[in-house]
């Protein structure tokens, strides 16, 4: 199933981001189709918490396909020599992507609530849940951090 997916950098000027982001399109061959989008955000400080690193959206007419588990392992593939700790978060309510993340064998740090002055809980969002991936393994320190 991964070899058929790839991975299409997609040019966005940087202007439109708060951070520098990679975009890519989410290609399936075996349905000759983009199924979706991924991206990885070079984010820091309190939204790294809020947004995490890898952000995806698999378009509604093909999820419950794993699309959106293998476009990350894919970005991971690609990010892997250059990136120790990779942040994703998700919405509470957001099942499907929390399957995609535990598949994905990320801790789980717990769930933060969201500043009512950040921009996200003007949009509604009230909390997420936040997890990590580390290359080496090492999330004793992470998580000792993370619930101080």
């Amino acid at each position: 199933m991964s070899k058929s997916l790839s991975l299409s950098r997609v040019i966005i000027p940087d202007s439109c981001f708060d951070v520098p982001t990679e975009i890519f399109d989410i290609y399936v061959e075996d349905i000759d189709a983009v199924v979706g989008r991924i991206e990885y955000r070079h984010e820091t400080g309190q939204d790294l918490i809020y947004y995490g690193n890898i952000g995806y959206l698999i378009y509604h007419a093909y999820r419950g396909h794993n699309y959106a588990y293998h476009a990350c392992v894919a970005l991971l593939e690609m990010i892997d020599a250059h990136i120790d700790v990779v942040y994703i978060t998700c919405n509470p309510d957001n099942i499907a992507s929390k399957k995609t993340i535990e598949k994905l064998k990320a801790v789980h740090l717990g769930m933060v609530d969201i500043d009512p002055k950040h921009e996200l809980y003007r949009y509604g969002e009230k909390q997420k849940e936040v997890y990590i991936i580390t290359r080496d393994g090492e999330y004793e320190t992470i998580i000792e951090t993370f619930n101080k």
